[in-house]
């Protein structure tokens, strides 16, 4: 990484991005119009031709033909292969390289509820409540890890004492504003990225510790608190894309979509199933291409709505709830399941009396899932620091299989509350073993009572358990092939790793289920 000051950095990663401006043109515009104005999404077909990428940006001569048309371009999403542009111009469905025109996607931003008593406390449990802690005495503190915090504003973050680290070691990478299209201004703008971002990143010796206090930061501006318009989600994706160029590895936004202001227009709770609004897609785009996205669950379980809001019902996304310090559900933390049935949120963590940053540079307490969000991304960065062989999928699915609840999970709760010393161990076994669907054995029953029968057509030489920390719970030499029986009466109910070894030094693995009843 080039070792020069991030706000000079960021203006020379932009020319690598494109022109910059072109993108967002007209939106400064729309910010301040009234809530009237109408905007769509026209996706194309293809970018010019069938074979090209993701990547590679809208097709220049479909933008000429809109310009044409008198319409009006806002901007462009490479990712998602569509121009956001003025109006609705449906009548473009006609031409055949227009796949369709959707009115511009809704959104709705999860504020975090405050406590407005000073507490001058430590973060160590909002930490341990995870065991985060034991990652970083490990050394795992998210170094080399790039996160994008997507937020409204990031007041005076380029001042706070707990972020002189950051600065000075040059690990705020890039900054920029979505909404005015121009460089983050920190002393004009809401503190609610900076309060997310010292949950984060915050490094003050015996005040507080961030969750992943050594990552590198993108900090991006997408959304306007004081109005919610349209054009916050496409400021999202916007983001987003930027951020991928920068070599983003992780996203946490601590935002939520689904009722917006007067003649905006609502999602509605159908359209939580993961594959209808437009910033999960986006999300789900992301993730597709090796971006780990977390994201806060909403503050609606005691409101009308209740459920969780967009992005969180994306497949792939992270979706994070809140407790409070005694690990009970937090009141106002949104409730699951995404509209088509799937455990929603995935996993919770402290979300109530959290310890952060407040504008004036002192320790406050808080609640929201706004603050158990970014709790879980640091989780995360820390995880991949650890453990870099092992790919997104490997790790949501440690953090999940370590949650108190995995094997009870529900509308509340979810999966629970992660561990972030089990989803280590499960990750060092992953590392360690192939997966069983290319074993050359069977294994049933499962769920298992009290005898697991392992069947194999090859010769056989050891078979062995592990707990869910990847300690060894039970071993077994053998000889020859068969059926052998293991007796696991004695072992507690839960999710064991069962570990086979062939006679020529092969492994293989797989997860069962011991269940008594």
């Amino acid at each position: 990484m080039e070792k020069i000051d991030g706000r000079l950095m960021i203006l020379t990663k932009m020319k690598k991005w494109g022109k910059m401006k072109t993108y967002l043109v007209g939106l400064l515009i729309m910010v301040s119009n009234s809530l009237s104005a109408q905007n769509s999404w026209v996706y194309f077909t293809n970018k010019c031709s069938e074979n090209n990428t993701l990547d590679e940006q809208v097709c220049e001569d479909y933008l000429l033909f809109l310009k044409k048309q008198n319409i009006e371009i806002i901007g462009t999403s490479k990712w998602l292969n569509a121009a956001c542009v003025k109006g609705n111009p449906t009548f473009l469905e006609q031409f055949s390289f227009i796949k369709s025109v959707e009115i511009l996607g809704k959104y709705h931003i999860q504020k975090n509820q405050t406590n407005e008593e000073f507490s001058y406390g430590h973060s160590d449990w909002q930490l341990g409540m995870m065991r985060l802690d034991s990652l970083h005495k490990k050394g795992f503190t998210g170094k080399g890890i790039t996160i994008g915090v997507f937020d409204g504003g990031f007041y005076r973050a380029d001042t706070v004492p707990a972020f002189d680290s950051l600065w000075q070691q040059h690990r705020i990478v890039g900054y920029w504003d979505f909404l005015w299209d121009d460089t983050t201004y920190f002393w004009t703008l809401d503190g609610h990225g900076k309060f997310v971002l010292s949950i984060l990143a915050a490094n003050w010796p015996d005040s507080m510790m961030g969750a992943a206090p050594h990552a590198n930061y993108l900090l991006a501006r997408t959304e306007n608190v004081d109005k919610e318009l349209h054009l916050e989600e496409f400021a999202w994706i916007k983001a987003m894309e930027w951020a991928a160029d920068l070599g983003v590895d992780l996203i946490h936004s601590s935002l939520g979509y689904s009722t917006f202001d007067t003649l905006e227009g609502d999602y509605t709770y159908a359209d939580m199933d993961g594959k209808t609004t437009i910033i999960t897609k986006a999300a789900e785009l992301a993730w597709s291409k090796g971006i780990f996205i977390t994201n806060s669950a909403g503050n609606e379980g005691e409101k009308d709505w209740h459920y969780i809001t967009a992005p969180c019902d994306g497949e792939n996304v992270l979706c994070v709830g809140a407790v409070d310090s005694n690990r009970v559900h937090a009141a106002f933390s949104s409730y699951g399941p995404s509209a088509d049935g799937r455990v929603k949120p995935d996993v919770v963590a402290m979300g109530k009396g959290v310890t952060y940053i407040a504008n004036n540079f002192t320790l406050k307490t808080g609640g929201g899932t706004s603050f158990s969000g970014p709790l879980v991304a640091g989780l995360v960065a820390c995880l991949k620091q650890a453990h870099p062989e092992a790919d997104n999928v490997r790790i949501r699915r440690a953090i999940i299989e370590s949650c108190d609840r995995f094997a009870n999970p529900d509308t509340a709760y979810g999966y629970g509350i992660p561990d972030a010393v089990k989803a280590d161990s499960l990750l060092t076994l992953f590392a360690n073993v192939k997966n069983m669907n290319n074993a050359r054995f069977e294994v049933y029953p499962n769920p298992v009572g009290t005898e697991l029968k392992v069947k194999s057509e090859s010769n056989l030489k050891r078979i062995e358990l592990f707990d869910a920390l990847g300690s060894s719970v039970l071993v077994m030499n053998v000889h020859g092939n068969g059926v052998e029986g293991i007796d696991i009466s004695l072992l507690s109910d839960g999710f064991y790793w069962l570990q086979v070894e062939s006679s020529d030094g092969e492994l293989s693995s797989g997860k069962i289920l011991k269940k008594s009843n």
